[in-house]
This record gives C-alpha cells, sequence and structure tokens, in this order.
C-alpha cells in the first residue's frame, strides 16, 4: 500500500508540473531565439540546415535533428503551442528523474518525492520548458542521466551501462555545456570509486565516446568554418560578482523573480551554503556529489566565458538539480533536528521547512505568466496581423530589430528586410541602402518594431525616413511601433474635385475611410489642391458625428483639427495646385460600435470662420463608417 500511496503521489506532482508548464503555453509570442529555431531548426530541411545554418550557430547536429523530427510529427510549424509542447514533455520527464535521484542520492522515498516536487513548479524549469529551443528538454534529460550516472556509480549493471550510455550521450549531444555535468559525475566516480580501475577505465572510455562525437560535431560545423574563431559570444561577458547576483537567483526561483535579484541572490546564496554545511555533516557522499553537480558547471562556464560572452544562467542549466537537492535533502536533513522538539514525520517537517521557498517559487511562476515586465517577447503576432492585412506588393517593410520572430508571424506580400543588421553598421551605410530603397520602386515604406537596446545606431533609419519622406501613419501594435512613409510628391492626374472650400482650397481624394488603428486612432488621408492665398492662415477639421443625425443636430463625439500639414504649409503663403497629401487621427478609443458620418472643412484660424461650398454648407461628408466592436 505504501507503493501505492507513493506512486499516487508521485503522478499527482507530475500533473503538477505538466500542468504548470502547458499553462498558457502559446499565450506569449515567439520570442527571437526561439523563431529561429522553429524556422531554422524545424521548417529547414535537415540537410541545409547542417551544411547553411549550423556552421553560424553554435549547436550540436543532434538539436536541428530533434527539431525537425517534431516538425514532421506535428505536421509543420503553424502551432506555437505544438511547437512548444517538445519542450513541456522533455522537462516534465525531470519530475520523475528530480523524484529517482533524491531517492537514490538519500535512500528515502519521501526526500525523492520533496525534490520531485521543487522541480515541478522550479520557475527556471517552467520558463525554458514553454519555448521552442533545446534548453527545456535538456534539463530533463541532464537530471535523469544524472540519476543513471550515479545508479551506474553504485551498481554498474549491464541495463545500467546501457541505459546511461542512451540518455547521458543524447543530453551530452543536446548542448555542448552538458559536458561540464558530465565531468563532475566523472570527478564523483573517481572519487567515490577509486579502487575500481576497471571499472573508471570502462566510465572514462564510455564518456569520451560521447566526447568524440561532441567533438566530432563541433569540429566538422563550427570549427571548420572558422566560426569558432570568429564568434564573440552573445550574451554577458564573465563577472565574478554574477554568481551570486545572477545565476544563484535564476537557477534556485528563476528570472522572474518579482524583487531585486541582487539582494535574493546574497540571502540565496547563504541560505545554500548553510545547506550545504548541513548536508556534509549528515552525508559526504551526498555533499560530494551535490558540490560537484551544482559548482563545477559554474565554473567551468566562467573559464570557457573568458573567451567567449557566453556567462549566461541558461548555458549552466544542468547545475539547477545540484540546488534543487541542496533544498531536498537539506530541508530533509533540518526536518530531523527539528522532530526533537516537534514531533511530527520528517517528510512533512521538511516540507513545512520549504515552504517560503516554495512561496517565493509560486510568486516567480505567477510573475512568468501574469507581469507584463516579465513577457518573454513583444507582440510580434500582433504586428504581423497589423501588417498582413493592410501591406501590397508596392511597399516596403523595414523591420528594425531584425528579429526572427517577425518573420515567422508576418506573412504579408510586401517584401521585407531587416536594417540596421547589425548594431556597428555605419549610419553612412544605412542610409545609401535608404536612397536606394526610397528611389521611386515602392509607393510607401513600412519601418516598423524598434532597434535593440544598445544598438549604436538606433533612429538612423527613422531619422533619415522623416528628414525625407512624408510620415502618414505613426501608430503601434501591441506595443510595437508601426510607421509608414511616402513621398512627399502627389500626383493630381485623374483625379477631379470633391469638394470646393471657397476658392482657397479644393478636395480632391480620399484615400481612405477613417481605419481604427491599435492604439486607439481613427486614421484619416486626403488630398488636397491649393487654389488661392488666403489672408490668414487656415485650419482644417475632420468631425465625426453619429450616422443618424446631421451636422447641426448630432454630438460630435470626436474630431482632429490642424494646420495643413501640421504646420508645413500655410494657406497665407501656400502655392496655387501645389497637390499635397494631409493625415489625420481622431481620438477614438471610447467610441462605441455604430455607425459614423465623418465631415470635413476649413475654418480662420484668427476668426474662426468656416469656408462654404458652392451649395453653401460649411462642411462636406467625406463617408460613413462603421466601427465594430474593440474586444
Amino acid at each position: 500500500m505504501t507503493w501505492l500511496r507513493d506512486l499516487g503521489l508521485l503522478l499527482s506532482v507530475i500533473l503538477l508540473g505538466f500542468g504548470l508548464r502547458i499553462h498558457k503555453l502559446e499565450a506569449v509570442p515567439l520570442r527571437g531565439d526561439e523563431a529561429f529555431s522553429v524556422l531554422y531548426w524545424a521548417d529547414t530541411p535537415l540537410s541545409v540546415a547542417l551544411t547553411e545554418i549550423a556552421p553560424g550557430e553554435p549547436h550540436t547536429p543532434l538539436v536541428y535533428a530533434v527539431g525537425r523530427v517534431w516538425n514532421l510529427i506535428i505536421g509543420g510549424i503553424d502551432s506555437v503551442f505544438a511547437l512548444r509542447y517538445l519542450s513541456v514533455l522533455g522537462n516534465s520527464i525531470g519530475i520523475a528523474g528530480a523524484f529517482a535521484l533524491g531517492w537514490r542520492l538519500s535512500g528515502k522515498r519521501s526526500c525523492g518525492m520533496l525534490a520531485a516536487l521543487v522541480w515541478a513548479i522550479h520557475p527556471y524549469e517552467i520558463w525554458h520548458s514553454q519555448e521552442f529551443r533545446n534548453y527545456g528538454y535538456w534539463g530533463g534529460l541532464s537530471i535523469v542521466s544524472l540519476w543513471l550516472g550515479l545508479r551506474l556509480v553504485d551498481r554498474p549493471r549491464r541495463a545500467d551501462w546501457l541505459l546511461y550510455a542512451l540518455v547521458g550521450g543524447c543530453a551530452a549531444l543536446t548542448i555542448y555545456t552538458e559536458s561540464f555535468t558530465t565531468i563532475a559525475l566523472a570527478i564523483f566516480a573517481i572519487v567515490t570509486r577509486w579502487r575500481h580501475w576497471g571499472f573508471l577505465w570502462r566510465l572514462l572510455a564510455l564518456q569520451c565516446g560521447m566526447a568524440v562525437l561532441l567533438i566530432a560535431g563541433l569540429l566538422l560545423l563550427q570549427v571548420q568554418q572558422g566560426f569558432i574563431d570568429s564568434y564573440p559570444g552573445l550574451v554577458q561577458p564573465f563577472a565574478l560578482a554574477d554568481y551570486v547576483t545572477r545565476f544563484v537567483p535564476a537557477l534556485a526561483l528563476g528570472s522572474t523573480l518579482p524583487i531585486d535579484q541582487s539582494t535574493v541572490g546574497v540571502g540565496l546564496s547563504i541560505v545554500f551554503a548553510l545547506l550545504a554545511a548541513l548536508v556534509h555533516k549528515r552525508s559526504v557522499r551526498q555533499f560530494r556529489f551535490v558540490t560537484l553537480a551544482g559548482l563545477l558547471p559554474l565554473l567551468l562556464l566562467g573559464v570557457v566565458s573568458q573567451r567567449y560572452n557566453l556567462f549566461h544562467p541558461r548555458y549552466a542549466l544542468s547545475a539547477a538539480p545540484a540546488f534543487i537537492l541542496l533544498l531536498a535533502l537539506g530541508g530533509y536533513h533540518a526536518a530531523g533536528y527539528v522532530r526533537r522538539w516537534r514531533k511530527l514525520p520528517v517528510s512533512l517537517l521538511a516540507f513545512l521547512l520549504l515552504i517560503p521557498w516554495m512561496a517565493l517559487a509560486l510568486a516567480t511562476v505567477n510573475a512568468h505568466f501574469s507581469e507584463p515586465a516579465f513577457r518573454k517577447a513583444p507582440a510580434w503576432d500582433a504586428l504581423g496581423a497589423f501588417l498582413n492585412s493592410r501591406v501590397s506588393e508596392s511597399d516596403l517593410v523595414i523591420q528594425l530589430a531584425v528579429d526572427p520572430a517577425f518573420g515567422y508571424y508576418y506573412t504579408g506580400a510586401a517584401q521585407d528586410i531587416g536594417l540596421p543588421i547589425k548594431p556597428y553598421q555605419a549610419p553612412d551605410e544605412i542610409e545609401s541602402e535608404l536612397r536606394r530603397y526610397s528611389s521611386g520602386e515602392f509607393d510607401s515604406i513600412y519601418v516598423v518594431a524598434r532597434e535593440q537596446a544598445g544598438w549604436q545606431n538606433a533612429g538612423v533609419v527613422v531619422d533619415w525616413m522623416r528628414r525625407n519622406m512624408q510620415e502618414v501613419l505613426s501608430t503601434d501594435a501591441a506595443g510595437l511601433p508601426v510607421r509608414q512613409y511616402r513621398h512627399w510628391a502627389v500626383s493630381a492626374d485623374g483625379l477631379p474635385e470633391m469638394a470646393r472650400f471657397g476658392e482657397v482650397v479644393a478636395l480632391l481624394d480620399v484615400e481612405n475611410c477613417p481605419v481604427y488603428l491599435p492604439s486607439g486612432e481613427l486614421h484619416l488621408q486626403l488630398i488636397w489642391r491649393p487654389l488661392s492665398r488666403s489672408v490668414n492662415s487656415f485650419k482644417t477639421f475632420v468631425h465625426a458625428y453619429g450616422a443618424t443625425g446631421d451636422s447641426s443636430g448630432a454630438t460630435l463625439w470626436t474630431q482632429a483639427d490642424k494646420y495643413p500639414q501640421d504646420g508645413r504649409l500655410d494657406s497665407a503663403k501656400w502655392m496655387a495646385n501645389a497637390v499635397f497629401r494631409d493625415v489625420y487621427y481622431l481620438p477614438a478609443s471610447n467610441l462605441a460600435a455604430g455607425d459614423y458620418e465623418i465631415l470635413v472643412g476649413w475654418y480662420d484660424s484668427v476668426s474662426g470662420r468656416r469656408l462654404t461650398l458652392p451649395g453653401g454648407d460649411d462642411a462636406h461628408t467625406l463617408c460613413t463608417m462603421e466601427l465594430g466592436r474593440r474586444d
């Protein structure tokens, strides 16, 4: 019955962890690295990926094969949920692995259950399990490999050799930094069984075989192409203090901790040092295993980061099991002392002692799911949907962030390019590209998103476009800027007058009846022909009335009054027949769904007198628009 109870409890913990990993799995769009994996691991033929993509990216051949096979299993890359499900499954295996490892190391199933629970709600594991990258399933493979390696050290049966070779080999071939954990296991085996040279030579031979496969892939893909020599690393350089301020908080409580990580890092480091001392007092074997598995990957990553900027906790994700084991083992040993004063089961006391960590972990997980500040990626899906419905083949889209996620969501008819293409691209080179693209081939140019933080050439594209072309649209799609530019010159060929306002100005065309923008405004473009100069400067107005009424009796719902082209033109100075385009934004975030009548007119900015139409009206009806419900 005890076995059935423990099995039921373990299944409950696995379901809990699986539920947290599958919760809101597709709520956030793909981030850049994730989209890169989708497009170039899953959606690219393996032969092409290995010959054209892998030589310029520091990942093992296995991840390309796994990505491609997963594509074939789920039938394409259209579903973000299905893509990420690979990491959910791979990381959920780690729950059972944590149970098995904790049980084997302590000899107590209840301690293993505690380790499984910690893994199930571990924020950093959940974060990585919710994206289509190799880190999520690497975590699951790594901890299972650690368990199998420990089994092998304890009792090297044939089945143990085969299982460790299979799982350990897959883990090692999933990411280059898994080799740090493999080395840690080898050192533990040497220290533990230093008299059993036959076993040690066999184990080291097996691990060397894994290393040969890993190095062969590295040599054939990255080294042969010269990539390793030129690769600078794409994250932070080595900084000793980061071990405390970044690595410990991330590996213990995740990267979405809703409080200052530096302060928490110091406190957590002290706690883990005390737990390690407690474990050492009760079991030297446990202490050796946990410290080697936890410290060695961090130290070796620091060594590698002297050459490449790779000093990021995700590259040391295989050290997370050691932090989890310290919590489980340390909590279990501490409960043994507390039991002297509180006659409760040790397993229950250990659980109670870990409640503060669990509370922080759940707060971190909640922040991951609900706090905008910790959102993984901008709203590339909203930006793609907005552009897909607007652009045509005569447009060009310039994407400032050069983010692969844009390429996943954008499927519009217009050609798209990334500019600037790198952080240090010279402004002169960027402006030369802009002159080429704006020479007349495209009717309009969209500039979307924003440059990545820290790019030295940020703002060059937008500044040049504003100096040289007319901005006819400025909005945002769920926080991502969208700007559209057109040439200042406007052709009036074939455009008859729609309305004449006095003898001052004539309306030639309505390029669009107001369109509701994601920013909560109505957007309108009109074409005008000046007829003569006025004594005072005139302003134009665009008003929206309820469609059931008229301009004299209906309520004015929203309006936009402005000088021509926001003051760039002046009716008292303009040239007759110099046709121009003007853009209007009407606040509309509070408008109810329904029909609206859009009117336009001109008035003297000094006296307020309106210009009249030939029939005597002082406003011209542009169109009637229907504003639908906005969720």
